[in-house]
Formats: structure tokens, C-alpha cells, sequence
């Protein structure tokens, strides 16, 4: 096999891994608009700070397990979980 056909393969393999993770990204909003939904019917805040810290540190601690760098597995939380609260407030007063 080629380099160029090898380098193709692992490219094509980050790409269907890159959709996959989008997909659950797509999966995980559908899921928090019902949160936020749920929220606003029971007369709840959006953040629940708790549970953020919790997924943190299960985030970070998972990741470890799977020798990821922390700041890595922060700085992506801190943007989905950022995400996650501002599609909440949409369905909050």
C-alpha cells in the first residue's frame, strides 16, 4: 500500500470519528432543550452547578483513564457545557 493511500485511510477514519462526534453533539442539544423545557415547567434555573462540577470531573476523569490531556477535556466542556446553558435560557422566562 501507498503512503498517500495509507495517509487516505486514517484520514477517512478522523472523518467518520468527526461526524460521530457531531452527531452526538446534534443528539445532546435535542436532549437538553427537554431539560430546558422541563426547567421552565417546573420553575427551575438553567444552571445546576453541582451537576456541571460532577460532569467535569467525570469528563476529566474518564479522559485521564483514556490518557487525554485535562485542559484538553475542559476547554471542551466549557464549550458544550456553555452551549448547553444558553439553549436551556431559550425555553426559560
Amino acid at each position: 500500500m501507498e503512503k498517500r493511500d495509507e495517509l487516505q485511510e486514517l484520514r477517512t477514519e478522523i472523518d467518520l470519528i468527526d461526524r460521530n462526534i457531531i452527531t452526538a453533539l446534534a443528539e445532546r442539544t435535542e436532549l437538553v432543550e427537554e431539560i430546558g423545557r422541563y426547567k421552565k415547567a417546573h420553575n427551575m434555573g438553567a444552571l445546576d452547578e453541582g451537576r456541571r462540577d460532577a460532569l467535569l470531573r467525570q469528563w476529566v476523569e474518564t479522559g485521564r483513564a483514556l490518557s487525554l490531556p485535562e485542559d484538553l477535556l475542559r476547554e471542551i466542556f466549557e464549550a458544550v457545557h456553555r452551549h448547553s446553558l444558553s439553549v436551556e435560557k431559550k425555553n426559560l422566562p
